[in-house]
């Protein structure tokens, strides 16, 4: 039953029903913390203190991540949260290098996650739905390009080319470094070796800048480094078994 009420961009609209405002939180539209008005009482109430509504999407087939609930694991206060993933940008680079790329995998995902739960404070839909998005993957350049908080140093900087080589750059890594090119076109393994390492580097000259940028306002904030996650080790353990696989394709094309 299509009953409750809610503003966006000014305009009152609906009714709605529970399924409408799960598929509105899904698109960023409404928020665990957006007012909504059931037809029933003249008050605007926040979702998350509406028993019906909070037990409809919980219990949904869809998992809806809450951003309060995002800062409470992290173990920051709101005035210590980095306003993007903020880590030394040597470790960046090293990690990168250790997980043949798979690290910059890591480092998308956590600004993404900054960027939903810490920055919009919204609810959004999973990571992987965003990874497999080309698109996706830009905005989340474009708005490290465009946020406020970041933009407070001198030189204004728009990445959103960084993301589109950045993810050509990452999917020829993986294709010549996995040998799958090799077997198709035939390709020698030495052309794919100095092609793998062509594109990692060039991966990393896209997102460098990205975290230098980021790591000069996180800076003069006084922000935190961001805490290691259970992703951080898992990209690291998946890049160690990467590279024992491309050695064992290597090796004997460079003897």
């Amino acid at each position: 039953m299509a009953r409750y009420f809610y503003t966006d961009k000014g305009k009152t609209l609906g009714p709605v029903n529970p399924d409408q405002i799960l598929n509105l939180i899904l698109n960023d539209v409404l928020s665990l913390d957006s007012l909504v008005m059931d037809t029933r009482s003249p008050r605007w109430i926040k979702i998350r203190d509406i028993p019906e509504l909070m037990r409809f999407l919980y219990e949904s087939d869809i998992q809806i991540s809450d951003w309060a609930e995002e800062i409470a694991l992290s173990g920051e206060n709101n005035t210590s949260i980095p306003l993007f993933f903020h880590i030394p940008t040597s470790r960046l680079i090293t990690l990168s290098i250790v997980s043949l790329g798979w690290y910059e995998i890591y480092w998308l995902y956590m600004n993404w996650r900054y960027l939903h739960y810490f920055r919009k404070n919204s609810t959004s839909r999973a990571f992987w739905l965003a990874l497999i998005n080309p698109l996706a993957i830009m905005r989340i350049f474009q708005n490290i390009s465009n946020d406020k908080e970041l933009s407070i140093q001198k030189e204004e900087r728009d990445f959103t080319f960084n993301g589109i080589i950045w993810i050509l750059a990452l999917l020829i890594l993986f294709i010549f470094a996995s040998g799958i090119i090799n077997y198709l076109a035939h390709i020698p393994f030495l052309v794919s070796i100095f092609v793998s390492f062509a594109a990692l580097t060039l991966s990393l000259c896209c997102i460098v800048p990205v975290q230098n940028y980021i790591n000069t306002a996180n800076n003069q904030y006084n922000k935190k480094l961001s805490t290691h996650t259970f992703g951080h080790y898992l990209t690291i353990i998946l890049g160690i078994l990467t590279w024992i696989y491309v050695l064992i394709l290597w090796i004997p094309a460079l003897l």
